[in-house]
């Protein structure tokens, strides 16, 4: 049997030459690494698909299911987010090359500013590392969705930062800053 006409499919990880075989991705995979990009374009859409079914489920609950029962049916896909962002949060890690039980700091109420703004900014390593492959480079799509939610992200990390670390320091200048900026009611045509 002639064995140049078999080859074995190539296994994911570094292959000499400079060539890198991406592992296929799976969004409920807790072994994989995971980009910035790609972290942010899965919070993202699984945000948007939660904040739907909240929403709906609700809107049910007064139409046709008693209420606590629409409540409980939210409250379930709330703790389903926070699984699969914790996950997330997993996946990052190894992208990072740390320990995914680091996720554990997102649990603590500082600590947690801390931990999603390293997450959001501490780049990946571009090589093989004992998590895995990295990410194959992203698409058009992951890169407008990802880098829009990623920059709002980290703007909105360091803006919560700044109020908390204003609001230990200096807790007078903060209330007059938030009295200025106090949003009055749109007139709206009906009022």
């Amino acid at each position: 049997m002639n064995s140049e006409l078999y080859e074995p499919p190539l296994r994911p990880g570094y292959q000499g030459k400079g060539t890198i075989v991406y592992e296929p991705l799976s969004a409920l995979s807790l072994t994989q690494r995971l980009g910035r990009l790609r972290f942010a374009c899965y919070q993202l859409c699984a945000s948007l698909i939660a904040g739907l079914l909240v929403a709906l489920t609700m809107l049910f609950s007064q139409q046709m299911i008693p209420g606590i029962v629409g409540q409980g049916i939210s409250l379930i896909f709330i703790i389903m987010l926070a699984i699969y962002l914790t996950g997330l949060m997993v996946r990052r890690l190894h992208d990072v090359g740390n320990s995914g039980w680091w996720a554990l700091l997102g649990l603590l109420p500082v600590a947690n500013l801390g931990l999603m703004l390293y997450l959001f900014i501490a780049a990946g390593s571009n090589t093989v590392n004992r998590y895995g492959t990295p990410n194959p480079p992203p698409g058009p799509l992951v890169m407008l969705a990802g880098g829009l939610y990623w920059l709002l992200n980290v703007l909105g990390l360091v803006l919560s930062g700044t109020m908390l670390i204003m609001a230990w320091q200096a807790p007078e200048q903060l209330a007059e800053y938030l009295k200025v900026i106090q949003v009055q009611p749109a007139a709206t045509p009906w009022n």
